[in-house]
């Protein structure tokens, strides 16, 4: 068994997957499962700009994670400045 092709293929898949999940968390799906969430716990989404602090936040948690997974991916840390 080549050991080096089934890692290639296994990383492969796993960036993959983790790619359809970063683009999962960035739609106005995810963005709307976010608001049901806050609305069942009694945070009401009353303006656009409540709208655009619940986006900058999940983009606050997203891109840093998107960040790790290059790295991962390409076996090198990113500067982030």
């Amino acid at each position: 068994m080549n050991k080096e092709k089934v890692l290639e293929i296994v990383n492969d898949v796993i960036i993959d997957k983790l790619s359809q999940l970063t683009e999962e968390m960035s739609s106005n799906e995810f963005v709307e499962m976010i608001t049901d969430k806050l609305g069942e716990v009694g945070i009401e989404i009353e303006s656009e700009e409540d709208d655009e602090q619940i986006r900058d936040i999940i983009g606050s948690r997203i891109i840093p994670l998107v960040f790790k997974i290059c790295e991962w991916g390409i076996g090198k840390n990113i500067p982030i400045e």
